[in-house]
């Protein structure tokens, strides 16, 4: 039963918490720059959660950090506190450089629960690095996007998309609800993606270049040099393959395609679910 005193106090605790719940979001920015050196040929590596991740290679021996941290919340005196508690850690060793982003947890108090719903931490960066730096860059929640590099790259997000442009190498790309789009770049190169399309346009393969590009709803569109020597194998669920190439020794069906271009060479493996292929020339 509840007491004469609980009840004059409870409106106002009823009151304080709406309060608190509505309050005006507040959102502190804080930036982070650092310069490191790096040898030619070494590895950056970045690993982040919840923010975009930008790559441009430059012809320097060094990698440029520009990041910003961003916390929104209902409570200053939380986001504060948030703040100091949302890191990013550089170290160096033989290997090269490793970036990474540290945010708290959240625990499993009532102002936890309270509060949990409108905290928003954010973290967004800008690398420059060595144009033949080699990349390893892990992302949650954002996009990775990387321009000019000439050293092998292996990228995956989660909930983002990635987006590359005039980057020759050996490149791994993967990503979860979100499209891959490759502009104007040559080498190597295996993509995999869920729940989005793999768009790529390579303007060299070097001989023996083997290519592979796996989606699951969405289309895989590719333009190639005109020479590319490749063994194809290429089917699709729900779509049609559709190429611009003569391919030798192949029967090409609507949902799939077999066979050799100017000869064979590198091996070109295409899989979709619910998306079309198309293969075109540049």
């Amino acid at each position: 039963m509840t007491t004469p005193k609980i009840r004059r106090v409870l409106p106002f605790l009823i009151a304080a918490l709406l309060m608190a719940a509505t309050a005006e979001a507040v959102t502190l920015k804080e930036p982070f720059q650092r310069t490191v050196p790096l040898r030619a040929g070494a590895e950056v590596q970045l690993s982040n959660v919840n923010g975009s991740v930008t790559v441009e290679a430059w012809d320097r021996n060094e990698v440029k950090i520009i990041a910003e941290k961003r916390v929104k919340t209902g409570d200053a005196e939380m986001a504060r506190k948030i703040m100091e508690q949302t890191r990013i850690v550089v170290a160096q060793d033989a290997g090269g450089v490793r970036i990474e982003t540290r945010i708290p947890r959240r625990g499993d108090g009532f102002f936890d629960w309270l509060f949990g719903n409108q905290v928003n931490v954010n973290v967004t960066y800008k690398l420059h690095v060595p144009r033949r730096a080699e990349l390893n860059l892990v992302n949650v929640n954002g996009a990775l996007t990387v321009t000019g590099t000439r050293g092998k790259a292996r990228m995956e997000t989660t909930n983002g998309g990635i987006a590359i442009t005039d980057v020759e190498g050996d490149l791994d790309l993967g990503t979860v609800n979100g499209g891959i789009d490759v502009l104007r770049s040559s080498g190597a190169l295996r993509a995999s993606t869920t729940n989005g399309s793999i768009d790529a346009e390579l303007e060299d393969l070097p001989s023996g270049s083997d290519l592979r590009f796996e989606t699951t709803n969405g289309r895989v569109s590719l333009r190639l040099p005109r020479d590319a020597r490749l063994s194809i194998d290429a089917a699709t669920t729900n779509g049609r393959v559709q190429s611009d190439f003569a391919v030798d020794g192949g029967q090409p069906g609507k949902r799939s395609l077999q066979g050799d271009i100017n000869g064979g060479g590198g091996t070109l493996y295409i899989r979709t679910t619910n998306g079309g292929v198309e293969i075109n020339e540049i």
